[in-house]
């Protein structure tokens, strides 16, 4: 006959080794605690000698043995002689080590809000903007600091100007080949400022890729950016209006057609008015209504705006969106020509890339968003949209430029200010001439 299992005494068994376990797991605790607590012990022994050591201002003695405390024992008062030590690299004005070491913390993980300010401002000072930006997005994801973001903005839009003796250019749209009138003819010039293509135009479009379109001889031409010729006009076009892709816009005997870049017309059918875009949109005016068509010309919206708001370089749309109006007022428009909310504003400026400008109707501007928000109150003279997360704005009599914040980010000093476009933009000053303004951080902050 099978033996029956003694429950009784298993379970004793059980419960015994249960508590063995459990005191042994004690002992280990109260081991490892009288061990910490003797790390404890004596790396505040090496802390109190080095504290000693300034009182005589032996720093570079008292550095030496709390960076050994520091680096011997990992204890929970390692962060508080960190702070300790840094306060003695400012009182003995250490301050290369001071900052190498608020870097180290940083890294780290452990410095303090104070601490990531404190070196932004060292960089900005030592002329490293970059580090400086560096710095300052580490501590704004952080902390939700406005300070941090004030020097980031006061850091990351530091520009250039170059100064021209030109008092005509556009604002272009591709590159930064930029079409200048010198008084007689129509050339190209860089964001430097120098010529690219010479002075013989009679007219010039912006550049769109490689190529653009000028009046030479009387007759318009394409040229690339070499200024060799890649097509003629045989249509005895009166104007090219724009150049953007493959498509361009001429206009003969008062109405506007589009054609491809070679100067074959896409379809025979006329406008008053014809912006091309990016996108391959292309918004066309009849008799003071406007409509949305496809890259084939195909109808994306009927005839339903009255108006479609033009950016600085030409087109309507920017980042997915146009301004365009009806009876109501001005407001957003997507893509497929749908409205993006119900408001309207009494006016409004091209879409640019950013934040859109708005008018309340007493004749002030401001912006709004998206969602036809406004973000920043109607308080200024005049503005253009936001791009590059500037907007230029007029105020008592001078133009500058806001940030998204509504601070200003380059004080008004201009006559006049366009939108950034790639980091650069185009102002004039009080003698009319042109300058171009280049953002020296752009790729870093875009």
């Amino acid at each position: 006959m099978a033996k029956k299992k003694n429950v009784v005494k298993s379970a004793k068994g059980t419960t015994g080794a249960l508590l063995v376990l459990m005191m042994a797991a004690g002992w280990a605790m109260a081991a490892y605690t009288v061990f910490l607590n003797t790390d404890a012990r004596k790396q505040e022994a090496m802390i109190s000698s080095a504290r000693a050591l300034t009182e005589d201002k032996l720093y570079i003695r008292a550095v030496a043995g709390f960076k050994e405390a520091l680096k011997t024992y990992n204890t929970d008062n390692n962060l508080a002689y960190e702070e300790e030590l840094l306060a003695i690299y400012r009182e003995a004005s250490m301050w290369e080590e001071y900052y190498a070491f608020i870097e180290q913390r940083i890294s780290k993980g452990t410095a303090q809000i104070g601490e990531y300010k404190q070196l932004a401002q060292y960089y900005i000072d030592q002329e490293s903007s970059a580090k400086a930006m560096g710095v300052l997005k580490t501590g704004m994801s952080l902390f939700q600091d406005p300070e941090l973001n004030t020097m980031y903005e006061s850091v990351c839009f530091e520009y250039s100007p170059v100064t021209t003796a030109y008092s005509q250019a556009l604002m272009p749209a591709s590159d930064w080949y930029i079409p200048t009138y010198n008084g007689e003819a129509w050339g190209y010039i860089g964001k430097n400022g120098r010529t690219i293509l010479e002075f013989t135009y009679e007219e010039a479009t912006r550049f769109s890729g490689n190529y653009a379109v000028v009046k030479t001889g009387g007759v318009f031409t394409l040229i690339d950016k070499q200024g060799y010729w890649n097509a003629v006009d045989k249509n005895g076009l009166d104007q090219v209006t724009a150049l953007v892709g493959k498509r361009m816009v001429g206009v003969k005997d008062g109405k506007a057609r589009v054609y491809t870049n070679t100067f074959v017309p896409v379809s025979e059918e006329a406008f008053d008015q014809v912006c091309l875009n990016d996108n391959g949109l292309i918004a066309v005016e009849k008799e003071g209504r406007w409509a949305i068509l496809d890259s084939e010309m195909k109808p994306v919206t009927d005839y339903i705006f009255t108006d479609m708001a033009v950016n600085c370089r030409g087109q309507v749309f920017g980042k997915g969106y146009a301004v365009a109006a009806d009876e109501s007022g001005y407001f957003l428009i997507d893509e497929k020509g749908k409205p993006c909310y119900g408001q309207r504003f009494s006016n409004a400026r091209g879409m640019e890339g950013g934040y859109y400008a708005v008018s309340d109707g007493s004749g002030r501007w401001g912006f709004a968003d998206e969602k036809g928000q406004v973000v920043i109150d109607c308080q200024y003279e005049d503005v253009y949209s936001f791009s590059n997360h500037l907007a230029p704005v007029k105020y008592a009599g001078e133009w500058g430029y806001l940030n998204q914040s509504g601070a200003w980010a380059i004080e008004p000093e201009f006559d006049m200010a366009y939108p950034f476009y790639e980091g650069n933009s185009l102002v004039t000053d009080s003698l009319g001439n042109y300058r171009i303004l280049s953002l020296k951080h752009y790729k870093l902050f875009n």
